[in-house]
């Protein structure tokens, strides 16, 4: 489940405005993350998303709503832009971590733009360790009680051997004190 923190980042000039709503955003390897972003300008303009990481800067996408886009060879079966500028990937991994940055551009060359920071985690599978939790707890509760089984089963033989030995003495006290008077 990806999560989003931070403020809004409000950036305008020459009549273009960009709002990042969340400017760190966190995913798991193999989930997909929104990255969102709203502008306003005059006229349709063009929207390119880059990626800068510690390999350097890439282009993702380039294009205009509802005309053409250009999608980066890497990114094409991963991609989806929406028509508000942000842009959807899928089956994160971690080497899509890094700066996203956004840039918006008018008719007229005039463009700002927007980053967005993206965290990728790996997974933990929180499944097999509550399986390994849940049989270390039961197999710990099975060798406590059969060693306790075990001391029950010792002081039973203890006290039937007790009871043997006060009725042997039991049998010889009645045998003398009987037969003797």
């Amino acid at each position: 489940m990806s999560t989003r923190t931070g403020t809004a980042c409000k950036c305008s000039a020459n009549g273009i405005m960009v709002l990042i709503p969340h400017d760190v955003v966190s995913a798991t390897v193999d989930e997909s993350v929104i990255l969102s972003v709203e502008y306003r300008c005059n006229g349709v303009p063009t929207i390119r998303w880059k990626q800068l990481s510690a390999w350097g800067m890439k282009n993702i996408i380039t294009w205009e709503p509802d005309n053409y886009q250009n999608i980066s060879e890497s990114y094409e079966d991963r991609i989806q832009e929406f028509r508000n500028g942000s842009i959807q990937l899928s089956n994160v991994q971690l080497y899509d971590a890094g700066c996203y940055v956004v840039t918006v551009t008018d008719k007229e060359g005039s463009s700002r733009d927007g980053v967005i920071v993206l965290n990728v985690n790996e997974p933990v599978d929180k499944d097999l360790n509550f399986v390994v939790v849940a049989a270390t707890i039961l197999l710990t509760i099975s060798i406590v009680l059969m060693f306790f089984l075990w001391v029950c089963n010792q002081s039973v033989k203890l006290c039937k051997k007790k009871r043997r030995a006060q009725n042997k003495l039991l049998q010889i006290w009645n045998y003398h004190h009987f037969n003797v008077a």
